[in-house]
């Protein structure tokens, strides 16, 4: 599920958690929230400030590069590659 970051439309109306602003996973399917769950004041979807990325522990073997669906090449000569 992705990670959503809401904000309240005007911070000094909003509760201590919208005017702050807090993150809330939600299927994608989902409309974004209009009003904030605990003081139900309105707000605003943002635009995230970072991106997630998946922690690789090492190289992948070529074996596991296949199997993940990625194909394979190897250079063999001057801009000369090879599928292996």
């Amino acid at each position: 599920m992705p990670l959503y970051e809401y904000i309240s439309v005007e911070p000094e109306e909003g509760c201590y958690r919208c005017s702050r602003g807090f993150e809330l996973r939600r299927p994608v399917d989902r409309e974004p929230l209009d009003k904030c769950p605990l003081c139900r004041k309105p707000v605003k979807k943002l635009i995230s400030r970072g991106i997630t990325t998946p922690k690789v522990s090492g190289p992948l073997s070529v074996s596991a590069a296949k199997s993940a669906g990625f194909t394979v090449m190897e250079k063999r000569d001057e801009g000369v590659y090879e599928k292996l």
